[in-house]
């Protein structure tokens, strides 16, 4: 055999990449999600200890992703892709039970190429390149981060991460209920008036905040709606993370210029949110630039972010 040969051969992970399919998505069960329409993973693969390859389609059009002012993907899209994989290898490769409740810590993503995001004429398959370090019994309690590459049409535009625990039905109910309070009385705030903004890039259902009369407008009174189709597709017994990062991303482009688009979210959860308490949403800027997002209920901080915008 001449060196040349051996040079052609392609290396595993090429292999692997190669033979992702995008035909059908996986199943919904590995990615906590009721309806298969709310699955954008389509096959994932081992390439090595801890390394994955994760193949995603998006849509050219979503009930809830819509693409940005300047026709790209939604950057929560991409999010929820990333949140969707984290699910999906931690189920598959790592024996993790269905029945096991996942808690995320934080969620991260970067895009660095814009236009590789652009919506064309056919849905737009993705791959992920996915390294994992976890801990842990995956029968109780099990850690992991996921750092993440996503790739279209074989170059990295984006960078991503996300660190979640996933426990037993035991475990959830310890870290679901300590230290809630639902005997506090609701800000007083809350019962003044509200009306829904206009925001780019949503509309109607979609728009989470609503302007409270009395308050500066950099803060917002989250709008939960139960009976959402894209954020309670299934039922939950708590306000889900991905509706606080769509708060955020909401209240970033009230409070940035109107033709830019989020670029880069740096979003840590610290606390569960009631559906049955009023959720505050707040946006300051930093002096470096990003802005610095908050969701508290009460006295408690659910959730806070750094978000970058950039010009569309």
């Amino acid at each position: 055999m001449s060196v040349n040969t051996l040079r052609s051969t392609p290396s595993p992970v090429e292999q692997s990449r190669a033979g992702l399919t995008f035909d059908r998505t996986v199943p919904r069960q590995l990615v906590h999600r009721a309806s298969v329409t709310e699955v954008f993973l389509t096959d994932g693969a081992q390439v090595a200890a801890g390394r994955f390859l994760v193949g995603a389609q998006w849509p050219r059009q979503h009930v809830l992703y819509h693409p940005d002012q300047s026709g790209r993907y939604d950057f929560m899209l991409l999010a929820e892709t990333v949140r969707q994989a984290g699910i999906f290898l931690i189920h598959r490769f790592y024996d993790v039970p269905l029945g096991h409740h996942f808690v995320f810590r934080s969620l991260e993503l970067r895009i660095d190429d814009l236009d590789a995001l652009r919506v064309g004429a056919t849905p737009l398959g993705a791959v992920l390149d996915v390294t994992v370090t976890a801990s842990g019994d995956t029968a109780r309690r099990f850690d992991a981060r996921l750092d993440v590459t996503l790739e279209v049409d074989g170059r990295p535009c984006a960078y991503g991460s996300v660190s979640v625990v996933v426990v037993d039905a035991r475990g959830y109910d310890i870290v679901r209920h300590r230290g809630r309070d639902l005997t506090a009385a609701p800000a007083a705030h809350t019962a003044a008036p509200s009306t829904a903004p206009v925001i780019a890039g949503r509309q109607d259902a979609n728009v989470l905040l609503r302007t409270v009369a009395g308050t500066d407008s950099s803060t917002w009174l989250l709008h939960v709606d139960l009976q959402h189709p894209g954020y309670f597709e299934h039922p939950s017994d708590h306000v889900p993370g991905m509706m606080l990062l769509e708060a955020f991303r909401q209240a970033g482009h009230l409070a940035a210029a109107r033709d830019c688009v989020l670029a880069s979210l740096e979003a840590r959860f610290r606390s569960f949110g009631e559906l049955c308490r009023p959720i505050v949403i707040r946006s300051a800027t930093r002096p470096d630039g990003p802005l610095h997002l908050t969701a508290l209920q009460g006295e408690r901080t659910l959730a806070e972010a750094d978000a970058l915008f950039v010009r569309a």
